[in-house]
């Protein structure tokens, strides 16, 4: 999807919900003024909408959703899960109850369900939800399902290391009888398979933080995205990434031809008790470092980025991990444990 195929969709599925004056439909869309105002001069000049008293409103009818009011309603901004999503949530949440848990063999931990499906809401925002190719590189946060629930994406691929969790997703689609998600046992470490390459509107990923797995994990991800216009999301913290590691990240993601567009701090929470990860702790790094008790409230947040390809995309040099352990720890992995194979050598 393009960002005039984007900009167009969100015009229309406002217009859907109701009709609407030039200044108040210019805030349910992303463009500025100039691409807003050619959207709707060719949406126009289409027939596809008509003005009228000085309102647009649909002149046929289309198949796309109303829609839906996802703003906060205390602050006017931001995600608040009601109306049809909450019915989605609802659901979701009752699918995460026999999730597989969190392995330290693949530095995994999910965030709350209600979360997963504020990020879902987000994507079905910024229009990146509804008739798109989504792309999951990890998925122990079981987005693809909460985003399957909408009934909104036209297709969606996750590709991940963990056994359990894609068993658990195919699982669910076979008992939904759903036919357009697919799931691929995949290492971020080897190469995409080319049938993923350039295919994808949009990606979603919780990466590592190291320096090297970084880039790595979103590198992978870039490569599946099909061009300008196309978007992705990224859970990055503060816990285990230096606003040094942010800048370094920050200039890759400008050479590989994407701009950042939204980030919202600390918009995900990792739960403890959920997570069950008290074994965890015996080999963090923080814990080594000074005496301290167990958590007792959740700590670990995440904020979650969005970019858009602007060019390209077109990945520049980087320093991929040799191996494992590159993968997974450098200087500022403190909250990171370690997995099996490594404690046993």
């Amino acid at each position: 999807m393009t960002e005039k195929e984007r900009i167009k969709y969100q015009i229309l599925r406002a217009l859907k919900a109701k009709p609407m004056s030039f200044w108040e439909l210019i805030n349910y869309q992303d463009a500025h003024l100039v691409a807003f105002f050619e959207a709707v001069k060719e949406l126009l000049d289409e027939g596809v909408i008509k003005q009228e008293d000085k309102v647009f409103k649909l002149a046929k009818e289309i198949d796309i959703h109303p829609l839906e009011d996802t703003l906060c309603g205390c602050c006017g901004q931001g995600v608040e899960i009601k109306g049809f999503f909450r019915e989605v949530y609802e659901k979701f949440e009752k699918i995460c109850e026999g999730r597989p848990l969190p392995t330290s063999d693949f530095d995994q931990g999910f965030i709350r369900p209600v979360d997963t499906m504020k990020r879902v809401v987000y994507l079905y925002q910024r229009g990146d939800l509804e008739n798109t190719e989504i792309f999951i590189l990890g998925d122990d946060d079981l987005f693809s399902i909460a985003a399957m629930l909408t009934g909104l994406p036209k297709k969606i691929v996750v590709v991940e290391i963990d056994e359990r969790i894609n068993n658990f997703i195919r699982k669910f689609c076979e008992k939904e009888k759903i036919n357009n998600l697919e799931v691929y046992n995949y290492n971020v470490i080897e190469e995409l398979d080319p049938s993923l390459r350039g295919k994808f509107d949009v990606f979603v990923t919780d990466p590592v933080e190291t320096k090297k797995g970084l880039k790595l994990f979103v590198g992978r991800c870039i490569e599946a995205l099909k061009g300008p216009g196309a978007a992705g999301y990224m859970g990055f913290t503060h816990r285990e990434a230096s606003l040094r590691k942010w800048f370094d990240f920050q200039k890759f993601i400008l050479s590989a031809g994407l701009v950042i567009t939204d980030i919202l701090r600390d918009f995900t929470t990792y739960p403890e008790r959920e997570n069950r990860w008290e074994d965890f702790y015996r080999t963090y790094e923080i814990m080594k470092k000074m005496e301290l008790p167990m958590p007792e409230v959740d700590w670990y947040k995440s904020c979650f980025v969005r970019f858009e390809v602007i060019e390209g995309p077109s990945l520049p040099p980087f320093e991929k991990p040799k191996n494992l352990e590159e993968l997974y720890f450098d200087e500022e992995s403190w909250a990171t444990p370690l997995p099996s194979f490594m404690e046993n050598n």
